[in-house]
């Protein structure tokens, strides 16, 4: 915002902006203080389900490492290398009873560890497996393939039927031997759901083991639509191959805070996925009352402006207004105001101002109007006797001459320019009168310098024809022209009068094609127009000039310049706005 518009604002608008400069830092703290609460409360959320994640993976790391171990043990045991190897020469008595010693190894595998739910153990020189719960020996062909191939994989842990196992096979499939013995270890999908589950109990919170290579996610069943989006997340090669993440994921329009570790020894990540609405839950007391300030600093900020301007503003606007319109000249203007403060003593005070205004207006206007009166009977009053005696001389010759019809002609010219000059009863005519009058003067004229001086006139515009204007505000301008411009002029005179409108006013242009007035006697000219000087030689066109000014104001009046003939251009101003026409 630019500082000097502010410092020339109005006062509202400074009241305003004072108030909005307390409240706005006030605001601004509270959103700072819950923006700083929030993001306290992520990261604190953060380390903490960082750390469980962190704890979970290496617990179960460990956990699944001993099994592991334990499974490569009991591939080495005796009784499985007997089983393995010698199966076929063994009596049956050695035979059953070696067997019974092999699954109370897997019973003791499968109760060292609250992951396993079952162990088995394929033995293809029998054709038959032995499990750990139960006296069954058939494994299905399905699984016995994904026991088979579990190792070829190269990761631990397999998954299979919505469950995981752990596998070793002997020997290595990558030695692509022959296989002699497989051993599956059964994970408790219900165990390792409870795990699961125990990493975060938010409300539309989940954790999941996936796996990237193996493309399978194993969850704790609470949030499994998220499954798909998260094996995306993970296919993302700026993720893919980190150890351990912390950031936002959006899923189906809700934005959750993903934590994720990787564990090497079983090429899985477990991911936990919260959304970030039950991260920020604690908050949710503290927006509701940032928002609750909101509203109620806007509605302060609204109530305490309403009040401002009702108390200020508007009684205030209301005196400027007031002064507005006496600039423009309305002194018609009153105010009032109901309440007593300092507003009732300035409207007082400035209807009292308003009325000496009218007061001293109407004595000033009577006083120009005696002036202009007074002026107009001085310009009545100066005919130039030359034009009286050269009108009678010709009148004269016409009558030696018989020529009665031209005579005629003169003397009804000169009866109708002789009734407008006398006339004093109306201080205004219509401009069809004054340009009637101004055109019988120059048909007198034209009968003395017929030879000599053209006069050219334009069509007065109809809208025109009944606009009000002072009297004798154009013959003069032309009797000007013939004085000052054409009168030594030989032949080839031409002197034209135009009419011009446009914006609300009125331009008649009088030019002539003299070479009497010089470049200095112009600006002389112009100079007195200006500063309102009357001179002798003047006289017509500044008493012109100032009667215009005087009816219609600035910037109305006389202009003067060089014309494109070579004489003297010389421009009424009037004005065709709010102005009654005259009857």
């Amino acid at each position: 915002m630019n500082v000097f518009k502010v410092f020339h604002a109005g006062i509202f608008t400074k009241l305003l902006l004072s108030f909005l400069i307390v409240m706005i830092p006030i605001y601004g703290i509270s959103i700072y203080i819950i923006q700083s609460a929030e993001n306290n409360t992520r990261e604190e959320l953060s380390q903490s389900v960082a750390s469980k994640v962190h704890f979970y993976i290496s617990s179960f790391e460990n956990e699944m490492e001993r099994i592991i171990r334990i499974n490569k043990e009991l591939i080495f045991n005796d009784d499985f290398q007997k089983i393995r190897t010698i199966a076929a020469e063994l009596d049956d008595y050695t035979r059953i009873q070696t067997i019974l010693n092999v699954k109370e190894k897997l019973n003791l595998l499968k109760t060292s560890s609250l992951y396993v739910q079952n162990v088995k153990v394929y033995i293809p020189s029998l054709d038959r497996g032995i499990f750990a719960n139960s006296y069954d020996n058939h494994i299905p062909e399905d699984e016995l393939y994904a026991l088979k191939m579990s190792g070829s994989s190269g990761s631990k842990i397999t998954y299979w039927k919505k469950s995981l196992f752990l596998s070793e096979v002997y020997p290595d499939p990558f030695q692509k031997l022959p296989l002699t013995i497989a051993l599956g270890v059964d994970l408790s999908s219900k165990k390792l759901q409870d795990t699961l589950n125990q990493i975060v109990d938010k409300a539309g919170a989940g954790a999941s083991f996936i796996n990237i290579k193996q493309k399978w996610s194993f969850s704790d069943g609470k949030s499994d639509f998220i499954l798909p989006e998260l094996r995306k997340f993970f296919d993302n090669p700026a993720i893919n191959g980190r150890t351990s993440y912390q950031g936002s994921l959006n899923i189906n329009g809700m934005d959750y805070l993903i934590t994720f570790e990787y564990s090497k020894l079983l090429s899985t990540y477990l991911a936990v996925y919260i959304p970030e609405d039950n991260v920020l839950g604690p908050l949710d007391k503290y927006r509701k009352l940032l928002w609750l300030l909101s509203i109620l600093s806007t509605v302060v900020i609204v109530a305490f402006s309403y009040w401002i301007f009702q108390l200020i503003h508007r009684p205030l606007k209301r005196l400027v207004t007031s002064f507005r319109k006496v600039e423009k000249g309305d002194l018609q203007v009153e105010i009032d105001h109901h309440y007593s403060d300092e507003f009732k003593y300035l409207y007082g005070q400035f209807n009292a101002m308003v009325s000496q205004l009218n007061k001293l207006i109407g004595e000033v206007y009577e006083e120009r109007i005696r002036s202009q009166e007074a002026e107009l009977k001085q310009l009545q009053s100066q005919i130039n006797p030359h034009f009286l005696y050269n009108s009678f001389f010709i009148l004269q010759g016409l009558v030696r001459m018989h020529d009665v019809q031209m005579a005629e002609r003169l003397l009804q010219h000169l009866g109708d320019y002789f009734k407008f000059i006398t006339r004093t009863s109306a201080e205004t005519v219509s401009l069809e009168q004054e340009v009637s009058h101004s055109k019988a003067y120059t048909e007198i004229q034209s009968l003395r310098f017929s030879r000599q001086i053209t006069v050219e006139w334009e069509e007065l515009p109809d809208p025109f024809h009944k606009l009000p204007v002072p009297r004798l505000i154009l013959q003069p301008i032309i009797e000007n022209a013939y004085v000052h411009g054409l009168e030594d002029k030989v032949a080839d005179g031409i002197m034209t009068v135009r009419f011009e409108a446009s914006d609300e006013v009125l331009r008649i242009k009088v030019e002539d094609n003299g070479e009497i007035i010089s470049e200095e006697g112009i600006a002389e000219l112009q100079h007195k127009l200006r500063s309102h000087v009357l001179g002798e030689e003047s006289t017509g066109l500044l008493n012109v000039h100032r009667r215009l000014k005087l009816r219609y104001g600035e910037p109305y009046g006389l202009t003067v310049d060089r014309g494109a003939a070579g004489g003297l251009l010389v421009v009424l101003h009037l004005s065709t706005r709010g102005v009654d026409q005259v009857e």
